[in-house]
Order: structure tokens, then sequence, then C-alpha cells
């Protein structure tokens, strides 16, 4: 067992003050558990391995049991679950041994040094990341906890946010989420935010309710919320609760006037949002309007940039240009509205890498004072069955939420878009093309619907479904520069170049305007590395470096 005092006074030590481990760890846990497999954990085992456990046991203040578990566990962390089976089978040994060192589990759990994650009856182990992390830098882990950094309300929510994304997650279990939930709120009862909230009169749950819905609106700028975003955050016993709150709106938040009906998503599912009293006067702390949203550019923020086109795409660019700008979107919108047709523009930029497709929604933004809603395609994949299609849900929730809070609308942005926007497969195949499909349903959904911009640029056009070529209404091609356009581009990226020069490297080197960047950009770094300005002659060295091609003769 670990000494209680000598445990404390483990985790209260400062992290800046940890020295580095004394011994290798990696390789002392390799040692343990080369000698671990098939042993059966007998008391052969513990002799031969004694000098590697207790020296582990020193540098984590553990026992020798939960060092032997911590450093089996580390040996399974490239998986995603690690189960009471895997380790019996390692050890060669009964389940019933195992459940003997309950306590030492626990042990771990409380430290941080793995976490568990419940599912029925069954449970799956996990080292975090943080964990793994100070073992390849040969250092002792020791958990962070920021709760004693906490001395304002936007504090407390950004430490509320990482609790709750542990959950989402599923880095964490029920319980888990919920106990540190209720510790969190118990030691910071001095915020204004309780107060208010304890003036309300309501129960558990509608407090707990209530402050998960605070959270998806403050951390995720979410004030669309359904039934699916907060299940996960409330026990079996409470959700015939949750869906009696979904359904009627003679519940005390809904008679206090601190949510309201919003209407239906896409899938006819009841939204409900936070209403401007409760915004006001609960998040009073709060500077809301100061707090940068999460996954916007703002138009202010963009470097404004010279972009050339050819023929063709500049003139549906200039097309687009003029439609997306302020004069012309709403009043565009009101005749589409009038005649009963859809009212949301998507577009799709599509092409070979480096021709500038990226580029320009930058600059159609900029151009028409539009802010971005940048969709981090990685962001919405994930490893757990129904939580993708959850993510995806709520990238189209924030932005029609963006859309309604925004004077001007903004551009919702996929880059890359081949990832979700790809042919659909076939459903026999696999769990992973169920959910993709899933995913694309939804997408094709929301674009029927769509109030809104929504731009996705793709290089691989031969992947895309029919389903959402024919949604497109302005499909732009982006094609490589001509000669003219190439020698434009250079003499812009490098204005000291004349006419003829620039003209000489246009017709030597069939670039994309991506490529003429790089170019250009390690131009820049020579010049600060060696302090010599570019000459002429040294660009048919970098062009070269660039594309791995013949050597050209352009009259150097």
């Amino acid at each position: 067992m670990i000494c209680c005092n000598f445990a404390k006074k483990y985790l209260q030590m400062s992290q800046k003050t940890m020295e580095k481990s004394k011994i290798n760890l990696l390789e002392t846990i390799e040692n343990i558990i080369e000698l671990a497999e098939g042993s059966k954990m007998d008391i052969g085992f513990f002799a031969k391995a004694e000098k590697d456990l207790q020296a582990l046991s020193n540098e984590f203040a553990l026992t020798a049991n939960q060092a032997l578990l911590f450093a089996t566990m580390v040996n399974f962390c490239s998986g995603s679950r690690i189960r009471t089976g895997d380790l019996t089978k390692f050890f060669d040994c009964r389940e019933i041994k195992l459940l003997r060192m309950e306590s030492d589990f626990e042990a771990l759990k409380e430290r941080k040094l793995i976490r568990v994650r419940l599912n029925k009856e069954d449970a799956y182990y996990t080292i975090p990341n943080e964990v793994v992390a100070t073992l390849k830098s040969n250092e002792i882990y020791e958990f962070d906890n920021a709760t004693a950094d906490i001395c304002t309300l936007s504090d407390w929510f950004d430490q509320l946010g990482v609790l709750y994304e542990q959950r989402d997650e599923f880095d964490i279990d029920f319980n888990t989420f919920k106990n540190e939930a209720n510790e969190l709120i118990q030691s910071h009862s001095e915020f204004d935010f309780f107060k208010k909230i304890k003036q309300l009169k309501i129960d558990s749950f509608e407090t707990f309710l209530l402050i998960c819905i605070c959270h998806l609106f403050v951390n995720n700028e979410d004030n669309g919320i359904r039934h699916c975003d907060l299940d996960e955050y409330f026990a079996s016993y409470e959700q015939h609760l949750l869906k009696k709150f979904f359904k009627k709106e003679n519940t005390p938040l809904f008679e206090k006037k601190i949510v309201e009906w919003a209407g239906h998503d896409a899938g006819h599912k009841r939204i409900v949002k936070l209403t401007d009293h409760a915004k006001e006067e609960l998040l009073a702390e709060l500077d809301l309007k100061a707090k940068p949203k999460r996954n916007f550019i703002l138009t202010e923020t963009i470097v404004q940039k010279s972009l050339f086109y050819n023929k063709q795409e500049g003139k549906q660019i200039s097309e687009l240009q003029k439609l997306l700008s302020q004069d012309f979107f709403k009043s565009v919108q009101e005749r589409l509205k009038e005649r009963g047709m859809q009212q949301g523009f998507s577009c799709l930029f599509y092409g070979s890498p480096g021709t500038g497709k990226t580029e320009s929604v930058f600059q159609l933004a900029k151009q028409t004072g539009r802010d971005l809603f940048f969709v981090d395609i990685s962001d919405t994949k994930s490893c757990w069955f129904g939580e993708s299609e959850k993510k995806i849900k709520e990238v189209f929730v924030k932005y029609r939420n963006a859309v309604k809070e925004c004077k001007v609308t903004p551009i919702l942005f996929f880059n890359e878009a081949d990832a979700v926007f790809g042919k659909r497969k076939d459903l026999s195949s696999s769990n992973v093309a169920q959910t993709e499909n899933a995913i694309q349903n939804i997408i094709l959904q929301e674009m029927e619907t769509l109030n809104g911009i929504l731009i996705a640029t793709t290089n691989l056009t031969d992947n895309l479904d029919l389903a959402f070529e024919r949604r497109f209404v302005y499909k732009i091609r982006f094609e490589k520069p001509t000669l003219e356009v190439k020698q434009k581009i250079w003499q812009n990226k490098l204005s000291w170049l004349n006419d003829d020069e620039g003209l000489q490297l246009a017709q030597a080197f069939d670039f994309s305007g991506g490529e003429i960047d790089n170019v250009v950009r390690k131009t820049t770094i020579n010049e600060v590395i060696f302090g010599n300005s570019t000459q002429f002659s040294d660009l048919e060295k970098l062009c070269l470096e660039e594309r791995m091609a013949t050597r050209p003769n352009i009259g150097f």
C-alpha cells in the first residue's frame, strides 16, 4: 500500500523541480516485462525481478505489485485498449489473481498513470499519452492538478473543457468524469456563476444539465444542443429525465427562461439553446465577445495576396467574388427565397496540387469581408462507433449558429475534402465503410438545407461521389498556370526580375504556383542564412532542387 502522507507530498511537488530519473525507465520496464511474460507472477518471478521492480517502485512511489502492473500495461500502450484478458494471457495466470490486485489498479488510476473505461461489465485500461511521453524523456510523470491555478470563471471553463474532452474520447469512464466534474464544481462555488445557479432553486439533475449546456456553449461555441450531445454525461438511470427535458417545455429550465426551443436539425431532432437572458446573467463574468471562436479564421487576420489565374478560372472566380460580396449576396438569397429555391451556395474548387485552390478561398473571404469556419477533417474522425457522425453533425450545428450570430455570413471551408466527400463504399465491406457512408449521408442532407456558403477543395476529383457533385452549384477547375500566368507569378513574387528573366523561368520550368512559391521561400531562407541577396543565376539551382528533373538550358 502507498503511504498516504508520502503520496500527498509526492503529488504536491512542482513538476519544475522534478529531477530526471537516475535510472533508464524504459530499459527497467523492458527488463520487468521480459521476466514477467508467462511467469504466472509466482515467487520465482519476484525474486528475479526484485532489483528492477524496486528501482521502478522507488522512482514512482509504488508497491512492487503496482510497479509490475504499470510496466506490463506500458508494454501494451500501442493498443487503444488493454483488457484484463490481455494481462492474464501475458502472465499466464488465472483472472482471480488480477481480481485480488484491484486496489493496485485503483492506486495507479488515482495517480493518473492509467485510465479505465467501463463498458457495461467490461473494463478497458489505457496508458495516457502524456505518461508515455514522459517515459520517453526518461522522466517521472506527475499529474498536473490545474484546479489550483483556476482564478477566473474562464479558467474554470477551460479546465472543465479538458474533462469533457477526456470523456468524449472515452479516456475516462463515466464515474470518474462525474466525480471529477462535481469536485471541480464544489471547489469553486465562490464564482457568481454558481451563486446565480443556486438562486434558480433547481434540482441536482437540472443543475448538472445546465452546466453541460453552458460548457458546450462556452467551450465549443455550440448553442444548438440535442439529446445526443448530452447522453454520454448522464448515468443510465438519468436518461429518462434527459428524454423528458427534450420532449416537454414545462421543465424548470424552460419555465425560468434559461433555455428555449430552437427548432429541429436535419434529422428532425429537437434543439434547445441558452436564452440571451441566461447568457447575460449566468455568464456575465466571461467576456464572451473577446473569447476567440474555435475553428474561426477572422477576415482581418487574412493577409491579402495577389493571385493570377488562367482565363476561364479567373472569370469564374471573379463571378463568385461578385456573388459573395455583401451587396449582392443577401439580395440574391432573397430572390431565391421568393421563388422557393435553396438559399445556400456550395462551391467546389478542384484540380492539381499547388494551383491556388486553398489560397483562393482565403482571398475570397478577405475580399468579401467574411470569416472562415475552418473544418479540420482529422477532428471529425474518431475510433469510437457513432462519434464521427456526432462530430460532423456538430460542425453544421456550429455553422448554423454562426450564420445566425454573425452580421456577415461566414464561409464553411472543407479543405482537402476527398476524405469526407469521396465515393460511397460497399456497406458489407467493413464497419469503417458504414461509418464513412453515414457521415456522407449527413453532409448530403445538410447541403440540401444549407443557408450559408460552403466551399470545398479537392485534388482527387475522380474520387468524388456523384451525389456530392450534383449538390455543388459552382464547380471551378484549377489548371496549371499558362506560360503568361507563370511569368506574372514569378515577377510578382520576385519583383526584381525583369520581363525576360520572368519569361525564361516560366518557359524552363513547368511549375504550379505552389512550386514557384516554394522556390521563392527558399530564396528568402538563403538570404537570412548566408546574408547574400539572391541572383538570377541562383534560381536555376533552387528550381532544380524543387523538381528532380533534367537540367534545362535557359541561357544561364
